[in-house]
C-alpha cells in the first residue's frame, strides 16, 4: 500500500507534463490553425484611410487564434498567435518585428480572458461576455503598448525620434483607442458569425483535449 501511495505522490517532471499536453493530435490542430490564421493575416488593409492612424492595419488572423484558443485551450491559443506573428516576420514582415511583438502583446489579452473563461464555462453566452471582456483587454493593453512601442517605431522608421513617436500617441490616441476598438468588434463580430457552423469542432476538441489534462 505504501508503495502505491508513493507512486501515486511522484509528481510527473516537466518533460513528461510537455509530452502529454503537447500530442501529436494537439500539435497538428496547431498547425492547421497557425496555417490559416497566417494566411488571412495576408489580407490586411487599413480600417481607417484618411485619417492620422491610417498606417495601422486590419486583418482577420486573430479569428482563428481566438477559435483556436477555444478549441485547443489557452496555451494551444498562444503558440498559434506567437507562430503566425513569427511566419509573418520571416516571410513578409517589414517592421523588424516591432509590428509582430506589438500583435502578440494585444492579442493575448484578447485570446486568453476568453479561452482562459471557456475551459470553465461552456456555450454561446459564455462566448458573447468573455469575448466582450477579451475586447477590453484587448484595448486597455493597445494603450501602453502604442505608446511605449509601436509609434515610436514608426516615427523612428521614417526618420524620428523615439520621443516623437510617443508625443505622436499622446496627440492621437483616441484615433488608436478607436482603430483597436473597432477593431477588435470586427473580429468578435466574425467569431461569433462562425461559432455556431464551428461549435460543434470546437466541443469536440476542447472535450477530447480536456480528458487527457
Amino acid at each position: 500500500m505504501d508503495e502505491i501511495t508513493q507512486a501515486e505522490n511522484v509528481k510527473p517532471s516537466k518533460k513528461e507534463v510537455l509530452a502529454s499536453y503537447f500530442t501529436a493530435t494537439r500539435i497538428a490542430y496547431m498547425a492547421i490553425f497557425t496555417a490559416i490564421s497566417y494566411a488571412v493575416g495576408l489580407l490586411d488593409f487599413s480600417l481607417l484611410p484618411g485619417s492620422p492612424v491610417s498606417f495601422l492595419k486590419l486583418d482577420f488572423s486573430n479569428v482563428f487564434v481566438l477559435i483556436g484558443g477555444f478549441a485547443l485551450g489557452p496555451v494551444a491559443g498562444t503558440v498559434i498567435a506567437v507562430l503566425k506573428e513569427l511566419l509573418h516576420a520571416i516571410t513578409v514582415g517589414q517592421t523588424a518585428f516591432v509590428g509582430e511583438l506589438a500583435n502578440i502583446l494585444m492579442v493575448l489579452p484578447y485570446m486568453l480572458i476568453p479561452s482562459l473563461i471557456y475551459k470553465k464555462h461552456k456555450g454561446i453566452k459564455t462566448v458573447i461576455w468573455s469575448i466582450a471582456l477579451g475586447c477590453a483587454g484587448q484595448c486597455l493593453i493597445s494603450i501602453p503598448v502604442n505608446y511605449f512601442l509601436t509609434f515610436p517605431a514608426f516615427m523612428k522608421a521614417f526618420g524620428g525620434t523615439w520621443a516623437s513617436g510617443q508625443q505622436l500617441f499622446l496627440d492621437l490616441w483616441y484615433w488608436a483607442l478607436l482603430f483597436n476598438f473597432i477593431k477588435t468588434v470586427c473580429i468578435s463580430a466574425v467569431v461569433l458569425l462562425l461559432y455556431k457552423p464551428l461549435s460543434g469542432l470546437i466541443k469536440l476538441t476542447s472535450r477530447k483535449f480536456d480528458k487527457r489534462k
